[in-house]
């Protein structure tokens, strides 16, 4: 009799630390998901900042220029500096290029530029009479 009571007492010696070392798992896993959401947003943030997609694809091989045809102006269509000074008169403030690019890809944009943010910095700086540099990285509507 007293053997059943020893291993009882094991018994729920046991099933308590069990117990324990579930509650601890789940706090681990929570801290976990809640660490995988912050990295989440920190790389669609710098995303935004270097210009590239969350996703990356994997890399295709780069043909020579040499043997591409290049392709032909598109003549129809409103301009990307069009497009950028229509969505920044819309949003009605000073914006930094990353957040122009960042907010036109929300609004549906597609950029065909593998570095939009690089493409559209060439943009601002070189249309001065359409973009107006308030602060440095920071244009307006002229």
């Amino acid at each position: 009799m007293q053997a059943v009571n020893e291993l009882r007492k094991r018994q729920v010696a046991i099933a308590d630390d069990f117990k324990s070392r579930a509650q601890k798992a789940e706090k681990i896993l929570g801290a976990i998901k809640e660490c995988e959401q912050t990295i989440a947003a920190l790389n669609e943030s710098l995303s935004a900042v270097l210009g590239i997609g969350v996703e990356r694809v994997a890399k295709v091989p780069r043909v020579k220029t040499a043997m591409v045809k290049r392709a032909k102006k598109r003549g129809r269509g409103p301009s990307q500096r069009d497009c950028v000074r229509d969505f920044m008169v819309k949003a009605g403030k000073p914006m930094k290029i990353a957040e122009i690019v960042q907010a036109m890809q929300k609004a549906g944009h597609v950029f065909e530029a593998k570095r939009p943010v690089g493409a559209m910095s060439l943009l601002m700086y070189n249309n001065k009479k359409v973009f107006k540099k308030v602060k440095p990285g920071t244009f307006a509507v002229a």
